[in-house]
C-alpha cells in the first residue's frame, strides 16, 4: 500500500510539475498593440522575439522585385493606387507603338495573397512552356530572363488623380537587377531603370517608386517577422454576387517564414505543452501543420457587425509563426504564439495582440536516462501519438490513470527511433499517464484527454 502511495503521490507530482509549468509560460504573455495610423497610412513591420515595430508608409512604393535570384516575382501595391493591364494586341516590341484603346477591358491582373512569388505581373504563365515565366521567358545558358510582355500601368494618386504609363520589363539578369522601362502616354516621359540587387542584400523584395526612384521602406529580414498592411483580397460582396477584389486590413508573414494556424485548442493549453505543440505543427498533413502561406493569419481573425458599428475578435484564434535568424552559416529558429486581443478599425488602424515564445523543453527523460519520448497532441480526443528515441529493445506502453491504475497496456512495442499511436477515444475526459518501459528503463509522461 504504501509503495502504491508513493507511485501515485509520484504521478500527481508528474501532473501538477507539467501544469505549474504551463502557468508560468501562461504569464509570460506580452502584450503589444500595432498602430497603422488613421485611415491605415502606415505598415508596420513587426519583430516577434523584441516587439519592435517599423513603420512605412503605404504610399512609399509602387512596384517591387523580389531578391531571390532563382525566382522572378514582380508584386505591385494596390493599395498605393496601382493596377497593371495586359496589352493584348502584341509584345513588348510595340512598346512605341502601343495603342491603349479600350485598355479598361483588358486582362486585369492582381498579387496573389497567399503566394509571395505569384505577383500581378507573375498570373499569366504558359503553362506549355517551362521556360516562359509570364513576363519574360528563361534563358538556360544565361540564366537571365529576357522580357517579352507589355503593359499598362494605372497610378491612382490621390493629389495628382489617374496616370497612365506604359511598362514592360526588359531584364533579370543572373545576378538579380531587375531592367525596365516606362513611358507616359504622350512619350514626355521615357526612363529605363535598374533595380539593384546589391542595394537590397538582407531584403526580401527590391522597391521602386515611379516619382522618387529606388525606395528602401523594408528593414532587414532580420529585424522583422510579419507585415500589418493593407492589400486587395477577393470578396463576396455581403448580397452575394460576383467576386470583387476588396482592400483588406490583414497580416502577412514574411518571404520563407511559415505560419500555423491553431482553433482547436486555447492559448493556455498550447502554452502548457510547447513541446507537443510544436511538434504537431510540424506533422506534415495535419489541420495546423505549418505554411508558407502569405496571409496565413491575414485578416479574418475579426469581423466587423455593421449594425452595431463594432469589430468581433476571434479571440479563441491562436498562431504559431516560425520564426527564423540567420547567425553565419547557421540558422536561429524560434516558435511564437500570437492571439489578437482588440482592433480600432480604420479611425485609429490599431490591432492589440498577445505573443509568447514556445520554448520546447526536451523531451521526457528516463529514470535512468537511457531513452527519451514526448507525446502528441496533448490535449487530445482521439489518438495520442507516442514518439521516442534512445530505446534499443521492445517495450511495454501504459496508459494510467491518476489513481495509479493501470488502463490500458500494450506490450512488446517497438519504439526504436520511431513511434506508436495509442486510442484515447474512449477514456473519459481528464489527466493521465503514459508509462514506457524497458527491461531496464520507466519513464512517465503526462497528458489530458479532452
Amino acid at each position: 500500500t504504501l509503495k502504491k502511495m508513493k507511485h501515485q503521490s509520484k504521478i500527481l507530482s508528474l501532473i501538477c510539475t507539467a501544469l505549474f509549468s504551463g502557468q508560468l509560460l501562461a504569464q509570460t504573455a506580452v502584450n503589444d498593440t500595432i498602430s497603422m495610423g488613421q485611415g491605415y497610412a502606415n505598415s508596420v513591420y513587426f519583430n516577434l522575439r523584441t516587439g519592435a515595430k517599423t513603420p512605412s508608409p503605404i504610399s512609399s512604393w509602387h512596384l517591387a522585385h523580389t531578391t531571390v535570384s532563382r525566382d522572378n516575382c514582380i508584386r505591385l501595391n494596390h493599395l498605393n493606387g496601382v493596377d497593371i493591364y495586359a496589352y493584348p494586341n502584341g509584345s513588348n516590341k510595340d512598346f512605341a507603338t502601343m495603342d491603349t484603346t479600350g485598355w479598361a477591358g483588358w486582362k486585369h491582373y492582381y498579387n496573389d495573397i497567399h503566394t509571395h512569388e505569384l505577383g500581378a505581373l507573375n498570373q499569366s504563365i504558359n503553362a506549355k512552356d517551362p521556360m516562359d515565366f509570364s513576363w519574360g521567358v528563361y534563358n538556360s545558358t544565361t540564366h537571365e530572363i529576357v522580357g517579352d510582355s507589355l503593359y499598362l500601368m494605372v497610378i491612382n494618386t490621390p493629389s495628382v488623380g489617374k496616370s497612365l504609363l506604359k511598362f514592360m520589363p526588359i531584364l533579370q539578369t543572373a545576378t538579380g537587377d531587375l531592367i525596365f522601362r516606362y513611358a507616359s502616354l504622350d512619350n514626355k516621359i521615357d526612363k529605363t531603370d535598374t533595380l539593384k540587387q546589391s542595394n537590397y542584400t538582407g531584403k526580401s523584395y527590391k522597391y521602386f517608386h515611379f516619382t522618387k526612384g529606388a525606395v528602401q521602406p523594408e528593414p532587414t529580414r532580420d529585424n522583422w517577422d510579419l507585415l500589418f498592411t493593407r492589400y486587395l483580397a477577393p470578396t463576396t460582396p455581403p448580397g452575394g454576387g460576383a467576386m470583387v477584389m476588396y482592400p483588406t486590413m490583414g497580416v502577412e508573414s514574411k518571404r520563407g517564414e511559415r505560419v500555423s494556424k491553431i482553433t482547436t485548442y486555447t492559448w493556455d493549453v498550447i502554452a502548457a505543452n510547447p513541446a507537443q505543440s510544436i511538434a504537431g505543427i510540424k506533422m506534415t498533413g495535419t489541420p495546423a501543420e505549418l505554411s508558407k502561406d502569405l496571409t496565413k493569419i491575414g485578416g479574418d481573425w475579426k469581423t466587423y457587425d455593421g449594425a452595431a458599428m463594432s469589430w468581433t475578435i476571434s479571440t479563441d484564434w491562436n498562431y504559431i509563426v516560425e520564426t527564423i535568424r540567420n547567425a553565419g552559416s547557421t540558422k536561429d529558429t524560434s516558435y511564437w504564439m500570437l492571439a489578437f486581443t482588440a482592433f480600432s478599425g480604420s479611425s485609429k488602424g490599431e490591432t492589440q495582440l498577445k505573443r509568447i515564445e514556445l520554448k520546447a523543453a526536451a523531451a521526457g527523460i528516463s529514470e535512468a536516462k537511457q531513452f527519451s519520448a514526448k507525446l502528441f497532441p496533448n490535449p487530445t480526443r482521439d489518438l495520442l501519438t507516442v514518439w521516442a528515441t534512445g530505446i534499443n529493445e521492445m517495450a511495454k506502453v501504459q496508459i494510467v490513470s491518476v489513481d495509479g491504475r493501470t488502463l490500458r497496456t500494450a506490450e512488446d512495442v517497438r519504439l526504436a527511433d520511431g513511434s506508436v499511436q495509442l486510442s484515447v477515444q474512449d477514456l473519459t475526459a481528464g489527466s493521465y499517464i503514459v508509462r514506457i518501459q524497458t527491461n531496464s528503463d520507466t519513464l512517465s509522461l503526462p497528458f489530458i484527454k479532452q
